[in-house]
């Protein structure tokens, strides 16, 4: 039995838990574990999906939001959990909260192999030695394996001295439904969804990390004949209203607010380019949900996806957002190109992110599973 836990479940576990259950070696012996049911770890916003029932999982306090200060109980109720599905492997989410470190000591209790899953990198936050220090000794002991967003998440776990094997394809989302659901409405065409004729998308919360006032700033540098489709909500949401006014661009930055997995493939089937310009991102599943879409990507150096999802000048183009400029001129280079090469750079994308599905996520997992410890 392997069971895998997360806090509170989107689209996107739903299929990574999905394909576990179909994957010859593991089906039947799958259990997920959600923690809450209520709102998770981006506060005030719930991005919670229901498509469920014909999953194996179980919510331990259907009520509760993860910010009520409940980590000590869901720590009990995941024990207790554990311990009836007696699970042989349990994939644990992070290492930072008290119900991923009662999950990982469960299974040091109980002689069962503890996998870390992880989407940290060295540069997704200012590291110091004395945190880093306990960080590794926990890493070390408490965890047989792990599995990994991509290259630069890897070589942290390495850095943190895991002594098992480090699998990858962690960071997945369903790409055979994003390259559907496109199909689908680009087929409808363009004037039933009331879109722009041509325009940049971002997708994604509206917070200072996400670097979206650099994107506005950098958008009206360019003097793109394109708009810009920003498709989220969160803080920042008034103050970048307020920012293309002063810019004089407001007629051209359309804010469309929180948008559901079933509503984004209208939006991603008639952008020219998906645009991720943040200046702290562990790995940003924007971008394989745009590249399943058949998207060329103008993504962050910064996020962690880049070094894996972005082939520079292939499907896309990666920029520092610490260099003045760059942002500008990647908007305008992809402005100028002609249709072909960005179905070309489309194509392209296509091809990378089938790498990274569901399929290969559970392909990873049930070799971790048939590993002796």
């Amino acid at each position: 039995m392997v069971a895998v836990i997360w806090t509170d479940w989107y689209a996107y576990h739903e299929a990574r838990l999905r394909a576990l259950t179909r994957h010859s070696g593991l089906r039947g012996n799958v259990v997920g574990i959600e923690l809450v049911g209520g709102c998770g770890v981006h506060a005030g916003l719930r991005f919670r999906s229901d498509d469920r029932d014909d999953l194996p999982v179980v919510t331990l306090l259907p009520g509760a939001d993860w910010r009520n200060g409940l980590q000590p109980r869901l720590a009990r109720e995941l024990w207790r959990r554990l311990t009836q599905a007696n699970p042989s492997l349990v994939l644990v989410p992070g290492y930072y909260t008290l119900p991923a470190l009662g999950a990982a000591l469960w299974a040091k209790a109980h002689r069962r192999r503890s996998v870390l899953m992880s989407e940290s990198t060295r540069d997704d936050h200012r590291r110091v030695w004395w945190k880093e220090l306990p960080k590794r000794c926990l890493v070390r002991w408490l965890f047989d394996a792990a599995i990994a967003g991509g290259k630069p998440h890897a070589r942290y776990l390495g850095e943190l001295g895991l002594r098992g094997s480090i699998r990858r394809a962690y960071d997945v989302v369903d790409n055979s439904f994003y390259a559907a659901e496109s199909r689908r409405a680009r087929a409808c065409g363009r004037e039933a969804f009331d879109l722009p004729p041509d325009y940049f998308l971002y997708v994604g919360r509206l917070s200072p990390e996400k670097n979206v006032d650099g994107l506005i700033e950098s958008f009206a540098a360019a003097a793109c004949r394109q708009d810009l489709v920003l498709c989220g909500d969160g803080p920042m949401r008034a103050q970048l209203e307020r920012q293309a006014r002063e810019l004089d661009i407001a007629d051209r930055v359309h804010f469309t607010g929180l948008k559901t997995s079933r509503e984004l493939p209208r939006y991603y089937a008639f952008a020219r380019a998906f645009v991720l310009p943040s200046t702290r991102e562990p790995w940003g599943l924007v971008v394989n949900e745009a590249m399943a879409s058949g998207l060329p990507v103008i993504v962050s150096t910064r996020c962690g996806c880049a070094e894996d999802l972005v082939h520079n000048g292939e499907n896309g183009l990666a920029f520092d957002p610490a260099e003045p400029g760059s942002l500008t001129a990647a908007l305008r280079g992809v402005s100028l190109m002609n249709d072909r090469d960005l179905a070309a750079m489309a194509r392209r994308s296509e091809e990378i992110v089938a790498e990274y599905s569901p399929e290969v996520w559970a392909s990873e997992v049930a070799e971790l599973v048939s590993q002796r410890s």
